[in-house]
């Protein structure tokens, strides 16, 4: 497999978590990671893979900086997310990270807009300022006419669009999407993920999804599959077969 070059963005160093760990009763313990190690480097689109059950989406959480670890590190850029402070650790998620969830997380009463500029306000940008970045990013994703619709006046698929400029707005160096496609049709899946890639290019983002999407797989520079709390494998695109529904290594 070739080797990956440029900075590592995102460290993950031996990263267990067990919950129910301070449970005496051994038994009531939940190893959902177990020592997994992984690397992401600066602007590359990276998959994470795995079955149910397996711990992918506890490590989207560990990178999120939405838990905090049992045992090891996870560094964002070479820092310890462990040894920020709450405040510190606010300023991260909302300046260094942008989430994309599979089930939009628009507020229902505010415009498209409104959503995407959210973020803008707690990043302490102005009104006038947010509205004009929001309305940009809305731009990019062909939603500039359906800026001032409630999310009850859009499909789904323009949901994703907004959910997804909404993360792009601040100008994260991470974007993180749990199953971003998950509940599109095929085409409206594909568009989803084009709006993604032109996103990365225009602002060097770096994003991690957890998918079992074929289609995302396809986009992306590198894939990990994760099982019973462990890093299995690691692949670049190149490297494997995305054929009838099935991946499988070279």
């Amino acid at each position: 497999m070739a080797q990956v070059s440029g900075s590592v963005i995102v460290d993950v160093r031996d990263v267990t978590m067990v919950y129910n760990a301070k449970n005496r009763d051994e038994s009531t313990h939940v190893h959902a990671l177990r020592g997994l190690t992984v690397k992401v480097y600066e602007n590359e689109f990276f998959a994470i893979m795995g079955p149910s059950g397996s711990g992918k989406s506890t490590l989207f959480n560990q990178i999120g900086a939405l838990q905090t670890p049992t045992s090891g590190e996870v560094l964002i850029e070479g820092v310890n997310l462990a040894s920020l402070s709450p405040q510190k650790l606010a300023a991260v998620r909302c300046f260094e990270l942008g989430y994309i969830f599979q089930t939009y997380n628009l507020l229902p009463v505010m415009s498209a807009l409104m959503n995407v500029a959210l973020p803008t306000i707690f990043a302490g940008m102005s009104t006038a300022d947010g509205e004009k970045r929001a309305m940009e990013c809305l731009d990019i994703v062909g939603l500039a006419d359906r800026a001032h619709h409630l999310p009850s006046e859009l499909s789904g698929g323009q949901q994703q669009r907004v959910a997804i400029a909404r993360a792009f707005v601040n100008s994260p160096r991470i974007i993180l999407a749990d199953e971003p496609t998950g509940n599109l049709d095929s085409n409206t899946g594909q568009s989803i993920i084009d709006f993604m890639k032109k996103l990365q290019g225009e602002m060097g983002s770096t994003i991690i999804t957890v998918t079992h999407d074929d289609k995302m797989l396809s986009a992306c520079d590198r894939m990990a599959w994760i099982r019973d709390g462990a890093l299995e494998r690691v692949a670049n695109r190149e490297d494997i077969d995305i054929r009838m529904g099935s991946i499988k290594e070279h």
